[in-house]
């Protein structure tokens, strides 16, 4: 007698949650939500957790740095707009945390040059740790590589690397 389709919740010991479990058509037993209300598909977990969608939502955020007292730090998650004016000699970037995307563009500017420096420590590629913005629409893409490195994904417009 072939075993039915649906088994019902399960505890499983290594998430130490519980599942609720059916019957493949090979009588496999699969996961298909847990007591979070997680999704699953073919045994892996599909839906999102929270730190990750806050993550994801950190990602779209607008910040604009034009080097005024309190305002020269670029965001680590999320695009950055510099309103350069004249040039910016000292804005700063911290160091990358896992997940982090962070895409500075120059938006705005006048004369001279716009300068970005890594936190002590942090590098853009592993072995520059200043970014110099020299033409509006110049822009890094980076993502986190390590928690003392940005890769760089993209760079728009040659932005020189020190």
């Amino acid at each position: 007698m072939a075993k039915k389709a649906l088994k019902g919740w399960a505890f499983n010991p290594s998430t130490n949650k519980y599942e609720f479990i059916v019957y493949n058509s090979a009588g496999a037993e699969k996961a298909v939500f847990n007591e979070d209300g997680a999704l699953f598909n073919e045994g892996v977990e599909v839906t999102a957790s929270a730190a990750l969608l806050n993550a994801s939502v950190a990602n779209l955020a607008v910040t604009e740095v034009d080097g005024t007292t309190g305002n020269k730090a670029v965001a680590v998650n999320g695009l950055t707009l510099i309103t350069g004016g004249t040039g910016i000699a000292d804005l700063t970037l911290a160091a990358p945390t896992p997940g982090a995307v962070a895409t500075v563009k120059l938006d705005s500017l006048t004369s001279g040059s716009v300068v970005v420096t890594c936190a002590t420590g942090v590098t853009l590629d592993g072995t520059n740790d200043v970014a110099t913005f020299d033409a509006v629409g110049e822009t890094l893409v980076l993502y986190y590589k390590a928690a003392d490195e940005w890769a760089i994904a993209q760079n728009v417009g040659s932005v020189a690397l020190s």
